[in-house]
């Protein structure tokens, strides 16, 4: 890989990444129990330029009883290392609500990461954040701690995948899914290269999904527009999605700007 490209994407590549891997999971209600999977994800930057693959796994352990769920997903490749470690509540009706999350990742030699804590008895959270630019590895931080917005419930990544296998995320009439997620404020002028001087605040970003039965492959088939996640997604193109009937997830593939591609399968 070039020393001067570095790919820090981390809400759309990895943070995308966990929530389709927590939408793989089942659901589950009566015991502790602890589940093991693995999983490969193929990147394709700068018009095929640079390529490169990450293989991990993905341990999740849900303790009904206790009301507690964990996952950690983990992988590598030349010259990478990822970890996502998300912790959080099962509510006694089933909807998963998230405690803590922490991504790590290392990408030709720099390091990006970000924490993020939820108090839900001051209804506030501590969002904490450092990645890089891609091409000229600017260093972008954040720091701040915000209020829990009022009717929208919030989730992370995995917490959202949860709430989908097991049939409790909302959605309306129409029977599209409705999320929220936390993300760094991003200038409406901001380039993909940019940093802003005066530094980032945390926003709620709202984010859509349709899921439709695939009558070519039997399973389910959905769309999703990450361009409010991320500033290296494609309005015009969003991520598609493919589950078994049973809501597993079997793939996704995101085209995303500069001729830039992620796809993920499972093994």
């Amino acid at each position: 890989m070039p020393g001067g490209v570095v790919l820090s994407r981390r809400a759309l590549l990895f943070g995308l990444g966990a929530w389709v891997l927590g939408s793989w999971m089942p659901a589950r209600r009566a015991v502790a129990s602890t589940r093991s999977s693995d999983y490969r994800v193929d990147i394709s930057m700068l018009w095929g330029v640079v390529r490169y693959a990450v293989a991990g796994s993905m341990v999740e352990e849900i303790d009904a009883a206790a009301g507690r769920y964990r996952v950690l997903i983990t992988g590598t490749g030349t010259g990478i290392t990822s970890r996502i470690e998300a912790q959080g509540l099962i509510e006694p009706g089933g909807r998963h609500r998230p405690l803590e999350m922490k991504n790590a990742h290392t990408l030709a030699g720099r390091e990006s990461w970000l924490s993020i804590t939820y108090d839900y008895g001051r209804q506030l959270v501590d969002y904490r954040a450092v990645g890089h630019t891609l091409l000229l590895g600017r260093r972008r931080q954040v720091d701040d701690v915000v209020h829990l917005p009022v009717g929208p419930i919030v989730d992370d990544a995995v917490s959202a995948g949860l709430n989908f296998a097991s049939g409790h995320l909302e959605r309306d009439a129409a029977g599209t899914y409705h999320m929220s997620f936390l993300r760094r404020t991003r200038p409406k002028a901001e380039g993909t290269d940019d940093v802003s001087p005066g530094g980032y605040r945390v926003e709620v970003v709202p984010v859509r999904l349709r899921v439709e039965p695939d009558a070519r492959t039997g399973g389910l088939a959905a769309q999703m527009d990450m361009s409010g996640w991320s500033s290296w997604a494609r309005p015009d193109q969003p991520a598609r999605l493919a589950f078994t009937p049973d809501r597993r997830l079997e793939s996704i593939e995101a085209h995303l700007q500069f001729g830039s591609t992620m796809r993920m399968r499972f093994t």
